[in-house]
């Protein structure tokens, strides 16, 4: 009997507190500044998706791709649909050239090399 009074009081600080923090539903903003909680969403979104959430608001206001990041890299914050459809297909071609086996490596060139043979290619691209 004396065991059970022990748990439960353990367990009824911890359920008060937790009531408490729950009543004040409303004060909640007070204990976690606006500004911690929209660096979170931004966090949490471009975590997610690789945009933040202002740039889905950008992108759907515009109509095009938006994104921080991209701007960072290349300088240029939106891209418009055909921009980002000839983006896709140039990560997407492939290499134009030659590739052969050199001493245990790869050696690509813009041209066919006359000296290696078709044993030692290992990919050719032919438009």
């Amino acid at each position: 009997m004396r065991a059970r009074t022990t748990v439960r009081s353990l367990f009824t600080l911890p359920l008060l507190l937790l009531a408490g923090l729950a009543l004040g539903g409303c004060q909640m903003a007070g204990i976690l500044p606006p500004a911690a909680i929209a660096a979170t969403v931004e966090g949490v979104s471009l975590n997610q998706t690789g945009k933040t959430a202002s740039d889905h608001v950008v992108s759907a206001i515009t109509g095009e791709d938006c994104s921080v990041l991209r701007y960072t890299k290349r300088g240029k914050y939106c891209l418009s649909k055909a921009e980002v459809a000839a983006e896709e297909a140039r990560l997407h071609r492939p290499y134009e050239g030659t590739c052969y086996k050199v001493r245990g490596n790869v050696a690509c060139y813009d041209q066919a090399d006359a000296t290696h043979t078709s044993e030692t290619t290992v990919y050719q691209y032919v438009p």
